[in-house]
C-alpha cells in the first residue's frame, strides 16, 4: 500500500511543477534577510536551518493541496469496495495511504533542500552544511508536512477537496504569517507547522513569531531546545487525530 501510494503520487506532474514553480519564487523574493544573504562567517547549522526555514513558509502549501483528492478520488473513481475488500483494517489502509503520498509529496521539498544545502556547501567552501542539511529537513519541515498532510487527506472526506484547498490556503496564512499583534492567531505557537519553534532554537533567534506576545500566550512558551521538542510532539501528536478519524470514517461507510 505504501509502495503503491508512493509511486501514484511521486509520478503527478502536477506535483513537480507546483514545487518548482512555487520554489523558484520563493528563492527570488526571498529578501535580504533570506538564506542567500547570511554572511559569509555564518555556521553550517544555521545556513541548512535557514533554508529549511524559507522552503517551510510556502512549500508546504502545494502539500496541502495535491493530497487534499488521496482519499475522495476513490468513490469518485469507483475503486472504494475493491480498497475495502483487501484482508486489512480501515487503518492500516489509512496509514498505508498516508504514509506513502506524504513521503512522495516530501521528496519535491526534501531534494529543494538538498540542492541549496549543496549549493552552500560548495559556495561556502564548507560540507558541513551538506551534513545538515537533513538533520534541518527532518527538524522543521517533516512535522509540519506530517500535521498538514494528515488533516489534507482526511477532512476532504467531511467537506469537499475544493472547499478544503480555500479554506487550507486561508489558514495556512492566518496560522503562520499573520503576526499575533495583529489579531487572534495561531501563529507562533507551538502547533504552528511552519516550524518556527524548530527553526528559532536551531537558528539561536526567533524565525518568525515562536514566542511573541499574543493571544492564546500560553501556548507562546520562549523558544529553546526544550519547547522545539514539545512543538515537534504536538504536530505529531496531532496530526494522528485526523488519521483516526478517517479510518473510523472509512470503516463506517464499509458496513453501510
Amino acid at each position: 500500500m505504501i509502495r503503491y501510494e508512493f509511486l501514484m503520487q511521486i509520478r503527478k506532474r502536477s506535483l513537480w511543477i507546483s514545487m518548482g514553480l512555487l520554489a523558484v519564487i520563493t528563492v527570488l523574493g526571498q529578501g535580504d534577510a533570506g538564506p542567500r544573504y547570511l554572511p559569509d562567517d555564518a555556521s553550517a547549522r544555521v545556513v541548512a536551518s535557514s533554508w529549511a526555514f524559507l522552503w517551510s513558509l510556502l512549500l508546504p502549501i502545494v502539500a496541502g493541496m495535491v493530497l487534499a483528492d488521496r482519499l475522495v478520488r476513490d468513490d469518485r473513481l469507483g475503486v472504494s469496495r475493491l480498497l475495502e475488500s483487501l484482508p486489512t483494517t480501515a487503518t492500516t489502509r489509512v496509514m498505508g495511504r498516508f504514509l506513502g503520498a506524504l513521503a512522495a509529496t516530501a521528496t519535491p521539498i526534501f531534494l529543494a533542500t538538498v540542492i541549496a544545502g549543496g549549493a552552500e556547501s560548495i559556495s561556502r567552501e564548507d560540507p558541513a552544511v551538506l551534513l545538515w542539511t537533513p538533520i534541518a529537513f527532518g527538524l522543521v519541515l517533516l512535522p509540519g508536512l506530517v500535521f498538514v498532510g494528515a488533516f489534507a487527506m482526511v477532512v476532504p472526506l467531511l467537506l469537499t477537496a475544493p472547499l478544503f484547498r480555500v479554506l487550507f490556503v486561508g489558514y495556512w496564512f492566518w496560522g503562520n504569517m499573520l503576526g499575533p499583534s495583529y489579531m487572534p492567531s495561531l501563529a507562533g505557537t507551538l502547533l504552528t507547522p511552519v516550524g518556527d519553534y524548530t527553526a528559532s532554537w536551531l537558528l539561536g533567534e526567533r524565525a518568525l513569531y515562536a514566542g511573541a506576545d499574543g493571544w492564546l500566550q500560553l501556548l507562546r512558551p520562549e523558544p529553546n531546545g526544550v519547547t522545539a521538542a514539545l512543538s515537534v510532539a504536538l504536530l505529531l501528536g496531532v496530526g494522528l487525530i485526523p488519521l483516526l478519524v478517517g479510518s473510523r470514517v472509512l470503516a463506517r461507510r464499509a458496513t453501510a
